[in-house]
């Protein structure tokens, strides 16, 4: 007869590897650099570090023209003074992710923000595990 259970063998991924999901980053890899990896230009680790400090940068100085359009508006409308809580909130929200991404490079291997899917990947990330360990960042739990 035959056997009642089969040996089948599960493994668990680290995270999802994102590559493959856009048409930018997928396709024929390219030939190996001198580290010997191989794959798409953007997704190379130096690179993809670069590209995160740059996006990271230009986060911040959007936040910093806001608020300098708030002092102006807030000298015309002094109500306005509202609405900074709401854009500091915003700026900590969107740059949170951007600090773990940059600080964590490791366990977001085959990552590059400057693709919105994968930033949302970083973005769901870093608040599941914020939630998850009350309001704590580490290596171990993202």
């Amino acid at each position: 007869g035959r056997e009642a259970s089969r040996g089948t063998h599960v493994t668990m991924a680290k995270g999802p590897n994102l590559a493959p999901l856009l048409a930018t980053t997928s396709g024929n890899p390219g030939p190996s650099s001198s580290s010997g990896y191989q794959g798409s230009f953007l997704l190379r680790p130096g690179v993809a570090l670069c590209c995160g400090v740059g996006v990271l940068l230009v986060i911040a100085g959007f936040f910093y023209w806001e608020i300098a359009a708030l002092e102006h508006a807030i000298a015309v409308f002094p109500p306005a003074f509202l609405l900074l809580p709401l854009s500091g909130i915003g700026a900590l929200a969107v740059l949170l992710p951007m600090f773990v991404f940059l600080c964590f490079r490791g366990d977001f291997e085959n990552t590059n923000i400057l693709f919105p899917s994968h930033y949302a990947y970083v973005f769901r990330r870093t608040y599941a595990s914020l939630a998850q360990n009350n309001g704590k960042v580490s290596k171990k739990t993202l």
